[in-house]
């Protein structure tokens, strides 16, 4: 007596063309999210490796203005690290002290108490 075909390695089979599938589409999705934002990427990713973080401070910076928060930007005092005639250089500056040397967007700190 012959009895029904054994299903359990089409089972199988079906099982890995589906996780192969899910894969692929995850693979792909991958790859557009790092090739569509590689530039904002790998941009922040150099600043934090390499010894200048001015470009990091005045992207905060910017920021605080667009935030509206005053004492932060008038009062608080970052380490800013750069270059000045090749030579490395450092320095404590607020926002506020940075927008001539490094272009940071001004904000009035008039009535602010530090």
């Amino acid at each position: 007596m012959v009895r029904g075909m054994n299903k359990k390695g089409m089972e199988m089979a079906i099982n890995t063309v589906v996780i192969l599938v899910l894969a692929i589409v995850v693979l792909v999705f991958l790859v557009l999210f790092f090739t569509n934002s590689s530039g904002e990427f790998a941009g922040r990713v150099k600043s934090y490796f390499s010894y200048s973080n001015v470009d990091r401070i005045v992207e905060q910076c910017n920021l605080l203005v667009d935030l509206d928060r005053g004492y932060t930007y008038c009062c608080e005092k970052n380490e800013v690290r750069f270059f000045s005639d090749g030579e490395r250089d450092e320095s404590l500056m607020s926002c506020g002290e940075m927008v001539e040397r490094f272009g940071v967007e001004k904000m009035g700190c008039e009535g602010v108490s530090c």
